[in-house]
């Protein structure tokens, strides 16, 4: 069951904030995407080599993409941290059919890496949704993405705008939610994300919900939060509040939601102070999860507190068992069984939190381009 908004700005967004029923979408299309413990290769070579080791491993939310000659991309990585829709990092992209020449190039750089290559026009289909026309690059180069290899591409969701001087002779260009808009396949920009939590097992399965939310994934009301401005940048929003045992965040905080990053990333005072408030608690400098807390061995799950996220009415609370790294999971992210537990929570900024993978994995998430509204539900 799936819900839109009707009615103009005000309307939707009074709905919304309110956490009032909404009228359910004719033109809505779910698309399966998979969090999965994928092979890091040094060089770029197919993820389903079957002599692809199993070791340096990452975790990322993929989804595949049809573009080219007649071609599927399928680690395309879903971030929603960025804007542009970008392929060919391990198979190279092929002109198609539909493929229209720009003469155009591209350049987008990441927290954690960086890509350019060539500009298409070409038509682009994520699941059962089909744009027409999608400026879509083809990577030429790319460097960096450590944690999230291998990769394919990157389908960016951020907010309209964001990728604001990264396709040559273009100041912005349309994302792909806002071109299933144009074209009629959607009515409304809105989607929803469902993340298929991962553990100890290789591979879980999630979903997004173009031109609206999916009830079935959703426990109560979908509460909304209005996005900070500047709109053109991050999906940023206040949070209400965050603590972890007795420790308390106070003042203004802000967050983002980015299903490109992994951890969970807490106030930079917070954070050092959680470090102090466990004698013998350390950062990681040595694995896949550079610079998250390690806590030492003799720290129990019943002993360390959750770490309590207010968004709006809502609260989250992502316990230590889902914050700790099964142990499992070390020696896909390069960890050495040092007898600390280690964690999924990083330093985010000053009164500043990133609701990473590891969060999302317990909430769902929505997404309002035109109303500015970023949206969050306890999970079914």
């Amino acid at each position: 069951m799936f819900k839109r908004y009707q009615g103009g700005l005000k309307r939707a967004a009074a709905a919304a904030l309110l956490g009032a029923p909404l009228v359910k979408a004719a033109n809505t299309f779910n698309v399966s995407t998979k969090s999965s413990l994928a092979p890091y290769l040094a060089g770029f070579s197919s993820s389903s080599d079957p002599s692809a080791p199993a070791t340096n491993a990452a975790l990322k939310i993929v989804v595949p993409v049809q573009a080219g000659d007649e071609q599927t991309f399928s680690e395309v990585l879903v971030d929603t941290g960025s804007a542009i829709l970008w392929v060919g990092a391990l198979d190279a992209y092929q002109p198609g059919q539909y493929t229209q020449v720009t003469n155009d190039t591209f350049s987008v750089g990441y927290g954690v890496g960086g890509v350019n290559g060539t500009a298409y026009n070409d038509r682009v289909t994520v699941g059962s949704a089909t744009v027409n026309s999608q400026i879509i690059g083809s990577a030429d180069y790319m460097y960096g993405f450590t944690l999230e290899k291998p990769i394919d591409g990157i389908l960016g969701l951020g907010p309209s705008g964001s990728n604001q001087g990264e396709v040559s002779g273009s100041n912005t260009t349309s994302t792909f939610v806002e071109n299933l808009v144009s074209e009629g396949t959607i009515d409304e920009p809105v989607f929803g994300i469902y993340v298929g939590p991962l553990d100890d097992n290789a591979e879980s399965v999630g979903q997004i919900t173009f031109g609206g939310i999916d009830e079935s994934k959703i426990n109560g009301d979908l509460v909304w939060l209005n996005q900070t401005p500047p709109y053109n940048l991050h999906w940023e929003f206040n949070v209400s509040s965050f603590s972890w045992g007795n420790l308390t965040a106070s003042g203004p905080l802000y967050g983002r939601t980015d299903t490109g990053v992994l951890p969970v990333t807490v106030p930079f005072d917070q954070f050092f102070d959680m470090l102090d408030m466990i004698q013998g608690a350390a950062i990681d400098d040595s694995s896949l999860l550079n610079g998250c807390i390690t806590f030492p061995g003799n720290a129990t799950t019943d002993e360390l507190p959750p770490l309590e996220i207010g968004l709006g009415s809502l609260l989250f609370n992502i316990t230590a068992d889902q914050y700790i790294v099964p142990k499992t999971l070390y020696p896909s992210l390069n960890i050495t069984d040092d007898g600390m537990t280690h964690t999924w929570i990083g330093s985010g900024g000053p009164s500043a939190l990133t609701l990473g993978q590891k969060f999302l994995e317990h909430a769902y998430s929505a997404y309002d381009m035109d109303n500015h509204l970023i949206g969050f539900a306890h999970l079914a």
